[in-house]
């Protein structure tokens, strides 16, 4: 405020009266700013917003029991925690590290400046321990339970197939022996708590104890070594970390995971090898898992892309079932046209080798117009819908172990259009509000409408899944981050445009995105605060 400049004083910015002003009982006064023109440059200037502070940074290190009493549910806790792995929530740029113009934060902040107090609110945690060791040493064999690998094998793998699971099972039973010493330790205890977070139906956090131990054993001599299992180890700590709303700690293991996984080769194929065709599908399986990861998370927080598409010199997984490539296997069998826990991650690769391009341009500055965006759809968005296989085209129906890969695909692929096509909806959004006329090129509108065909298709499906299959919290957990972002366009869109055609239609798939989004509370801590947003937006 006006005064708090004079004074040299740090203003906390509160609406309608700092603190200091408050404590001083001065009048609180605010500059009114200009509004940032419509064009491209104005837009990416909105939408990314310069830190609080000198720079960006975070701390991620609360103890593992802190952690769990901020992520167990209180209705006696005024605000939830900003924690926040989706990168929508944490719209304050203190200590939430750099989320960029294409995350969810910089959409609310740009629809909703002064959410950035409320939304960016936390708790105190309670000071406590961090979790006693289950034992004194590690000892998978007593505190991991099959029903935690079958649950990650069940739910996390074929989505993710960075293991072999024969071959894990086998180690796990010790019928082989476990490779690695630790590292393969610290892997066993991850695929645990992932097992058991994936397959929760309530906010329990015996995920976390499971965890700790994982974390135990990591040290500083892990980075002086380089294996295939602490490749796998790091990459589901990481994927782990940001489920568990670490997002900033996650982006680090998986900057590790991919520098290792370099340093191992797990790029290239080597004429000549004299290498098994197992033990090369597994590389591959390792090396295309940690893409999808890596590319996954950089468009979440609207980072600049570090993934290395130049050089790379591996083929995608093939398509076959394990029973038909085993250790004793000579030969790569025939791929077949059925399903396979490998299908899933072939066609998401394959997507962001597609797309890389597109989502360089859409986090640069200028934004890219209407025209090229439209054009780089059709040159490599269309082209890669058509090589999906028919048994795991958008349409088809499948077997029902392969359910939520198969939806999270489409949820996947619509959201990334959301956000190639977001700006042109703000536009004309602001335009109404401001009451200008449109202008809109034919290229805009058609951007403008597969936005909002792609939102409501979203906000349908997500309902759909959630209220006919298994309420597990790995599909909450990426449900709302799907639904969230889609439930924002026909916010922008009834706000700014109530007296519209579409105006009804909109009204109906905000509520029923609100319907879903309150039905995943049970599992999903985070679907409170979203709810919150989404029904003050409108």
């Amino acid at each position: 405020c006006k005064e708090c400049r004079r004074r040299k004083s740090k203003c906390n910015k509160a609406i309608p009266t700092c603190n200091l002003c408050v404590k001083y009982r001065r009048h609180c006064l605010y500059e009114k700013h200009s509004r940032t023109p419509l064009t491209r440059k104005g837009m990416s200037t909105i939408l990314e917003t310069p830190p609080a502070t000198d720079d960006f940074e975070w701390d991620e290190q609360d103890d593992m029991a802190s952690l769990a009493a901020a992520l167990s549910p209180n209705p006696n806790d005024p605000d939830d925690t900003a924690l926040d792995g989706m990168a929508s929530l944490s719209v304050g740029e203190k200590e939430g590290g750099y989320l960029g113009v294409a995350s969810g934060a910089a959409f609310i902040r740009l629809l909703e400046p002064n959410m950035k107090r409320r939304t960016s609110q936390t708790r105190s945690r309670p000071s406590m321990s961090s979790y006693p060791s289950m034992i004194q040493q590690p000892n998978p064999n007593r505190q991991i339970a099959d029903i935690m690998i079958d649950a990650y094998f069940k739910l996390f793998h074929l989505s993710y197939p960075i293991l072999h699971e024969p071959t894990f099972r086998a180690q796990f039973s010790e019928v082989i022996p476990r490779p690695h010493g630790d590292s393969w330790l610290v892997l066993a205890y991850v695929v645990a708590a992932i097992g058991v977070w994936s397959s929760a139906n309530s906010p329990e956090n015996l995920d976390l104890q499971l965890f700790a131990q994982a974390r135990s054993i990591l040290t500083f001599n892990f980075l002086e070594l380089g294996n295939l299992t602490l490749v796998q180890a790091l990459t589901l700590t990481s994927n782990y970390q940001q489920k568990r709303d670490r997002p900033n700690s996650a982006y680090n293991y998986l900057g590790l995971a991919v520098r290792m996984a370099m340093g191992l080769g797990l790029h290239k194929e080597f004429q000549g090898w004299n290498i098994s065709p197992l033990n090369m599908e597994i590389r591959r399986r390792v090396w295309w898992s940690l893409c999808v990861f890596d590319c996954g998370a950089t468009i979440t927080f609207s980072r600049p892309l570090t993934w290395p598409f130049d050089g790379v010199e591996v083929s995608l997984p093939r398509n076959v079932h394990d029973r038909e490539l085993t250790p004793n296997s000579l030969s790569y069998p025939a791929e077949t046209s059925d399903i396979t826990p490998y299908t899933a991650v072939r066609i998401q690769a394959s997507f962001h080798l597609a797309t890389n391009y597109i989502y360089t341009r859409v986090i640069g500055k200028p934004l890219p117009g209407a025209e090229e965006l439209v054009e780089l759809d059709k040159e490599r968005i269309e082209p890669w819908l058509k090589q999906i296989p028919p048994c795991f085209a958008e349409s088809a129906t499948v077997p029902p172990q392969y359910t939520f890969a198969h939806v999270g695909l489409s949820w996947r692929y619509r959201n990334f259009r959301i956000i190639m096509y977001r700006p042109f909806v703000i536009r004309k959004a602001f335009r109404a509000r401001d009451g200008r006329p449109d202008d809109d090129s034919p290229a805009s509108l058609h951007a403008y409408n597969s936005c909002l065909a792609d939102a409501k298709y979203t906000i349908t499906s997500i309902s759909t899944y959630w209220s006919s299959n298994e309420n597990t919290r790995m599909g909450a957990w990426y449900a709302l981050y799907f639904i969230f972002q889609a439930a924002l366009i026909p916010c922008i869109c009834l706000r700014n445009l109530p007296l519209s055609d579409q105006a009804a239609d909109w009204r109906r798939q905000i509520t029923t995105a609100l319907q879903t989004v309150a039905s995943l509370a049970p599992v999903n801590v985070s679907a409170a605060r979203c709810y919150g947003v989404i029904a003050e937006l409108c």
